[in-house]
């Protein structure tokens, strides 16, 4: 698994499945912070001192989970 962060985009890269885009960068946000269990990755994404955004995406199939 890759991760990618390129054209103003960060993009999860998997084997024999297809890219997933997290979100996108604009004018230097949302700065993102990039965890990683055994199940899954975890994106908080950083807009502002108050407005942050959490997403989860399975490992395997590299689906977001809720």
């Amino acid at each position: 698994m890759k991760y990618k962060g390129k054209n103003g985009a960060v993009t999860i890269i998997g084997e024999n499945v297809l890219p997933v885009k997290v979100c996108d960068i604009k004018n230097g946000r949302p700065k993102v912070k990039r965890s990683e269990t055994e199940d899954y990755y975890e994106f908080i994404l950083i807009y502002s001192l108050f407005h942050r955004v959490k997403k989860i995406y399975d490992k395997k199939t590299l689906k977001e989970i809720k």
